[in-house]
């Protein structure tokens, strides 16, 4: 997440050299309730240092309008089609939604 994060504030930083506007924040996409919850609630503790350092700087851009974490539904990713091994039914389902 941190990593989405920082490349939407390069993404960002170029568009506005090149002197294109950017309306509102950009949406990065989860299923994962977990992270979303530590990722958009300040009051979340972590137990680790390097996932306190990491939820943070998420949190940092939350706050300051860069983007925002949403969830999705986990039959409602499309990610899922290239980080998963998926059955016959449900890879036709997102596909079909992708060439839609």
């Amino acid at each position: 997440m941190r990593q989405a994060f920082e490349m939407i504030k390069a993404l960002n930083y170029k568009l506005r050299m090149f002197g294109i506007p950017i309306d509102g924040p950009a949406q990065v996409y989860g299923d994962n309730n977990s992270v979303i919850l530590n990722s958009s609630v300040p009051e979340s503790t972590l137990k680790k240092k390097h996932h306190s350092v990491n939820y943070n700087y998420v949190r940092e851009c939350v706050a300051a309008g860069i983007g925002l974490v949403i969830k999705v539904d986990t039959n409602e990713n499309l990610a899922d089609l290239f980080t998963k091994v998926l059955d016959k039914v449900k890879r036709r389902a997102i596909v079909t939604k992708i060439l839609r």
